[in-house]
């Protein structure tokens, strides 16, 4: 079976436990994954015209179409994504206010669409991660969302001591799943079954601390 896979959060290069919970659960089943590193939109496209068998880390965010794929509903992966902003800037005093504030975010990593959205100071759009701390620093965007785990993961200690994380909690927790092309409805409640027995027997992923 084929399975594109994408990377939605920042943290590129870094394991995903998510892999092994799909590779473990299509095994149980007599099913090997043969996983294709794809951009999303290429890789979206394909499913849905059946010519791969399922995409595994799409984000469940606002606007996403799943025609003709079917939603294995156990989540693989959770980022929690915190407001970063200047460490010499004060926090924005309630999470509300965003829309008076221009984030920044990467392109090609469609979560970030979220913000963009509730701005009404318009928004900011780099290539790397390194380039949205420099935004800040500059002045040219006021913040951006981001997992601590992707900023301890990709930020040198120097960038790390230029941005901090506002508020006692992350913005919002989103999830990732995986993807069956719908033609293979027929297995789809039992891979979901399994993946739930797989993901069941690991301590949660999620980096909201």
């Amino acid at each position: 079976m084929k399975v594109a896979v994408l990377d939605y959060d920042l943290d590129s290069g870094e394991d995903e436990p998510g892999l092994d919970y799909l590779s473990e659960a299509a095994a149980n089943i007599d099913i090997e994954l043969e996983l294709i590193p794809l951009p999303e939109a290429r890789a979206h496209r394909l499913v849905q015209n059946g010519e791969l068998d399922g995409e595994a880390f799409p984000y469940d965010i606002p606007g996403r179409d799943s025609n003709n794929m079917i939603k294995i509903d156990v989540p693989i992966e959770r980022s929690s994504l915190w407001i970063w902003v200047p460490s010499e800037q004060n926090c924005v005093s309630d999470p509300q206010q965003l829309k008076n504030f221009k984030p920044v975010g990467l392109n090609g990593i469609p979560y970030f669409n979220m913000f963009y959205n509730i701005s009404e100071m318009g928004h900011e759009k780099v290539s790397t991660p390194q380039q949205m701390v420099e935004m800040l620093r500059r002045g040219r965007a006021d913040y951006f969302p981001a997992s601590k785990r992707s900023v301890e993961f990709l930020l040198d200690d120097v960038e790390k001591l230029q941005i901090k994380p506002c508020f006692d909690s992350p913005y919002v927790t989103i999830k990732s799943y995986f993807y069956l092309s719908d033609k293979h409805r027929a297995i789809a409640e039992l891979f979901q079954q399994e993946l739930a027995e797989v993901v069941s027997q690991y301590p949660d992923d999620d980096d909201d601390d």
